[in-house]
């Protein structure tokens, strides 16, 4: 694969990163969840989280524009999951509440997609879960969502906590950020550049493949680019059918001049958390994401001294949050844990 230096590296990313650790939540999800699809079942819990919320309210909550919310609400009053009420201080405000099926299996629903977050959480040591979410939910500004006074229930997931949901909106907000920053390009039209410089020839699946994209969005994306000139067709006499591409001249010099706006993005993305913070985040994501093989097993016994700088913080209070965690120093705190247990 040819890395140049003048193309952000996808796989220490976050827009990138976070795009494909949602295909890894989407597909986990498909696989364990059959009642409703990721987006429908957060409508399901803004809805039972925040009773009397109308529809744009549910939207925001759950993290979906517009035009997205009202389709799920439509098919999920379709369905008996949902039901809408008028408003009785304002008649032309429609509120929305769980319908029959929506109260009777929400509960059903919310065991697998925990399960489904286990999952997606399963690269990592369990003793980082938690700082883990609290960096995802800065990096998503989980404080802008107003989802902190959710009402709590066993039959629904706490939104704040919930890696997918999190996920989904860091990914958001990166393309939010993205659109303001970049010109000339979308986020996923420069993954598939990108993916393409590093291929030096790729067909589409190969593309795919490199900028965690499905077959349809690649093959848009890819025609989108050859119309504009920045990808061009290669002859394949032995395989006509694969149709494989090559960036152009005008894509090369493009990217050299997008490579500073595009790490802007980067940078913002990752604005809430500290340089050391950031280094954790990014290593956590390409173990999420599955760039990276998850760490082997270390043992009981390192396990046993992990466990024991986790929950101890050199037995001077616990370590509670992810800022902790960094300053501490783990290599230190588990020499000074060996040396107690010596």
């Amino acid at each position: 694969m040819i890395i140049l230096d003048y193309v952000v590296d996808s796989l220490h990313s976050a827009g990138y990163l976070l795009r494909r650790s949602q295909q890894v939540h989407t597909d986990a999800w498909s696989r364990t969840v059959a009642q409703v699809t990721g987006p429908q079942y957060a409508v399901l819990v803004a809805i039972e989280g925040w009773p009397g919320a109308d529809q744009k309210r549910v939207g925001q909550l759950a993290s979906l524009d517009k035009s997205t919310v009202a389709g799920i609400v439509a098919r999920l009053v379709e369905y008996g999951w949902v039901d809408r009420l008028s408003d009785p201080k304002d008649r032309r405000r429609r509120l929305l509440k769980l319908g029959t099926r929506g109260g009777n299996e929400l509960a059903a629903v919310t065991q697998s997609a925990r399960v489904v977050q286990k999952q997606l959480l399963s690269p990592l040591p369990v003793a980082e879960h938690d700082v883990f979410i609290d960096a995802l939910a800065s990096v998503a500004r989980v404080e802008d969502a107003g989802v902190q006074r959710q009402r709590t229930k066993a039959s629904a997931l706490v939104m704040a906590r919930t890696p997918g949901y999190l996920i989904r909106r860091a990914q958001q907000w990166h393309a939010a950020c993205w659109s303001e920053v970049v010109r000339d390009v979308t986020g996923p039209q420069y993954a598939v550049i990108g993916a393409t410089i590093g291929a030096g020839v790729a067909t589409q699946a190969q593309i795919g493949a490199g900028a965690s994209l499905d077959s349809s969005s690649t093959g848009d994306i890819v025609a989108r680019l050859i119309e504009r000139g920045w990808l061009e067709q290669v002859d394949n006499s032995r395989d006509r059918r694969s149709r494989p591409v090559r960036v152009t001249a005008p894509a090369m010099t493009a990217m050299r001049l997008l490579k500073a706006p595009v790490t802007e993005v980067q940078q913002r993305v990752l604005a809430p958390l500290t340089a050391p913070e950031q280094e954790h985040f990014t290593r956590w994501m390409r173990l999420v994401a599955g760039v990276e093989p998850a760490p082997a097993d270390p043992g009981p016994r390192h396990s046993r001294l992990a466990w024991i700088a986790w929950t101890t913080g050199y037995g001077h209070g616990a370590v509670s949050d992810f800022r902790d965690y960094v300053t501490v120093g783990i290599g230190q705190v588990l020499g000074r844990a060996a040396g107690r247990e010596g």
